[in-house]
């Protein structure tokens, strides 16, 4: 993995230098070119490493994976640090960047990498295609799993390095239908690994076994794997979990198996938080003036604390005072009890469409979402993000049920999904559900295009409510 990341680091420089010497108009200005543009460089491989590591191109391993997903991925990566880099220097660097040199450091880095690929990816083919690291699978069990696994490891044959030699069941009549139906042999009941573990033709044993059933059975195989050196792998489904997904791992040599719904890549997340640490602080700064304009309005409308800090409930419930400008008349929490019968929303929440304790400029921060701009500094001290569910009221997660809580694994965000498809015009259910999309799908490259489509709502002031 870290040669491959320190070759795609290679080829970025090398793409970086003849984009500035492409693009420069003499000679003598290359050296001005390689110095103004170095912030961006840094900036794209920063946001390159996370993008690289959510399309796995750094996971080379041509026996499982094939060509297309690596170029595929490259595009998206190449796409989502492009944006995203030219997205943050627009902001620090107001003279902007060459488009030409974008242009060029965009297709230089996209050629170079894609080569790299190809190249990495014929020579993984080419020497199995001569033999040098192909293995004999064979395949113990003959059940619904066998056949999705001889699916996955036959195409491509001897070119992704592991060919099928037969599967082995103790029933032989079962066996040898499944081994015509896939195309194999049938090599005879279990009892049989022992004889082909000795031959040495074996060089990888795949179990399909059900577990749960033939734990006695799967173990002593693996034993006998063990002896004789030869990798076995299990393919069975421990636990019928509907969107987890399961991934092992260790804590020193314990290992464990890990069963989750929520993004676990430690380098993907540090990008993210990264990310909402720097365009925070950029916007706070920038907007600054807006922040100065919007108290003067607040107090000159009506008498009360600019800043709204409301309790609400955060990634693993933990409890936080988001921040809002205040919109609405210093005891609206005491008036809501009187309006509850009101209440246009399902679920366990709480809104109204003309709310009578909404101010005059507060109707106007609430239609562009003025009001949430506090939230900033939320983002800026780590307890929400840029992009994530909304945090809900501790009030509202009381109601919540197993299946809802799911949506406080993640960090909250000042815009999500479900803001972005309807924003406050859709029903409770809706709204939980394309959180749990948004936590399920999570990318850098779907941040981003949820920040996108935020500004553009927030513009047309559509579904503010």
């Amino acid at each position: 993995m870290w040669a491959v990341a320190a070759l795609d680091g290679v080829l970025l420089c090398a793409a970086y230098l003849a984009a500035t010497s492409v693009t420069s108009v003499s000679r003598e200005a290359l050296p001005y070119g390689l110095v103004a543009h170095l912030p961006y460089l840094v900036l794209f491989l920063v946001v390159w490493a996370g993008a690289a590591l959510d399309e796995r191109l750094w996971s080379i391993n041509g026996r499982n994976r094939g060509l297309k997903p690596y170029l595929t991925g490259i595009v998206k990566a190449i796409a989502n640090a492009t944006v995203f880099a030219v997205f943050m220097m627009a902001i620090f660097v107001p003279a902007g960047l060459d488009r030409a040199f974008l242009f060029a450091f965009a297709i230089c880095s996209l050629i170079g990498l894609s080569a790299s690929r190809i190249a990495l990816h014929a020579f993984t083919r080419q020497v199995c295609r001569l033999g040098f690291a192909v293995r004999s699978a064979v395949i113990v069990g003959a059940n619904d799993r066998t056949a999705e696994l001889v699916e996955g490891l036959e195409p491509g044959g001897r070119a992704r390095g592991c060919r099928v030699g037969g599967l082995i069941e103790d029933d032989p009549a079962r066996g040898a239908e499944t081994a015509e139906k896939l195309g194999v042999r049938y090599l005879g009941p279990c009892a049989e690994l022992d004889r082909l573990l000795d031959s040495g033709c074996v060089g990888e044993v795949y179990v399909t076994l059900p577990v749960r059933s033939c734990y006695d059975e799967t173990l002593a195989i693996a034993e006998k794997c063990e002896r004789a050196g030869v990798p076995a792998y299990v393919v069975a489904e421990l636990f019928p979990v509907r969107i987890a997904a399961s991934r092992l791992m260790y804590i020193d040599d314990m290992p464990l198996l890990s069963l989750s719904t929520i993004p676990e890549t430690q380098a993907r997340l540090a990008v993210k938080r990264f990310l909402d640490f720097v365009l925070s602080s950029a916007l706070i700064l920038i907007l600054s003036p807006v922040f100065l304009a919007i108290a003067i309005l607040i107090k000159l409308d009506s008498r009360g604390p600019l800043i709204f800090a409301q309790e609400r409930v955060g990634q693993n419930q933990r409890r936080f005072k988001m921040l809002k400008f205040r919109s609405m008349v210093v005891n609206a929490e005491e008036l809501r009890q009187e309006l509850e019968r009101m209440n246009e929303a399902d679920g366990p929440v709480f809104k109204i469409r003309r709310d009578p304790r909404i101010t005059r400029v507060g109707r106007y921060l609430r239609r562009y979402s003025l009001d949430e701009l506090p939230q900033l500094f939320n983002v800026w001290w780590g307890q929400m993000s840029l992009v994530g569910p909304r945090p809900p009221l501790p009030s509202e997660v009381k109601d919540y049920s197993w299946g809802q809580r799911r949506r406080l694994s993640v960090k909250p965000g000042m815009t999500g999904l479900w803001q972005v498809s309807g924003r406050s015009d859709i029903c409770f259910e809706e709204w939980v559900k394309l959180d749990l999309e948004y936590i399920d799908r999570w990318s850098l490259w779907l941040d981003f295009t949820i920040l996108l489509r935020t500004f553009r709502a927030v513009v047309a002031g559509r579904g503010a409510a």
